[in-house]
């Protein structure tokens, strides 16, 4: 499989630098020169926060579309092929497959950015249910969520990104993600997950017992 590809990138208002890309086992890993002045920048895939395709003026690279990488801290990347366009589609998508492998976290949420006007049918597909069996996949909990420009996949298990390996692979999903192609603005993105709150199991309170059991006979005392 492919690890290197031919790039050109610019990181926040450097100037542009030309080199390679390499997908390591941790990390993403940029090499080669601005100038005459060699450069170098590694980014662990769990410390991305955004990975879309950048199409504005201000992203595009030499009048052509950008990978946009926007890491937890620092500067945003914008990388374009030296080859045809499509690779960026191949690298963003082995960037978003990679930091599925690298989470370990039981939570995953994916935003799809929604065209606003297609809401009412992105809203039948829903209805319909997932493409694929949550309970055979081993997650604990599924949910989406609609506003009106994006839909947000909520995936749970106790498993972590390894539930989601076995999803990806899934035919039903490929051909339901082309069934959603003229409804979206965007590429899919995984949402940080900054903070979480979970209530403690409230204590039993013996009181609201049955007589004999508040007094040690198998529940509490």
């Amino acid at each position: 499989m492919r690890t290197s590809y031919g790039v050109v990138w610019r990181e926040g208002e450097h100037p542009l630098a030309r080199g390679k890309l390499e997908l390591l086992p941790r990390t993403m890993r940029l090499d080669g020169m601005i100038g005459a002045e060699p450069t170098t920048r590694e980014i662990a895939y769990d410390y991305l926060s955004e990975i879309r395709i950048g199409r504005s003026s201000e992203e595009r690279i030499d009048g052509r579309p950008s990978l946009v990488l926007a890491p937890l801290g620092g500067d945003p990347l914008s990388i374009a092929s030296v080859a045809q366009t499509g690779v960026l589609a191949e690298i963003a998508e082995r960037l978003t497959a990679l930091q599925l492998d690298r989470g370990s976290g039981r939570r995953l949420a994916v935003v799809l950015p929604v065209r606003e006007e297609a809401r009412e049918a992105v809203r039948e597909l829903l209805a319909a249910g997932p493409p694929f069996d949550p309970d055979a996949l081993g997650l604990d909990r599924h949910q989406v969520f609609l506003t009106a420009s994006e839909a947000i996949f909520i995936f749970e298990s106790r498993r972590g990104a390894d539930a989601l390996t076995p999803l990806l692979q899934t035919a039903e999903l490929w051909q339901s993600a082309a069934a959603w192609h003229d409804y979206l603005s965007g590429p899919p993105r995984i949402a940080e997950d900054v903070f979480s709150w979970t209530r403690d199991h409230a204590q039993l309170d013996s009181t609201l017992l049955p007589p004999g059991l508040h007094d040690g006979d198998g529940v509490a005392s």
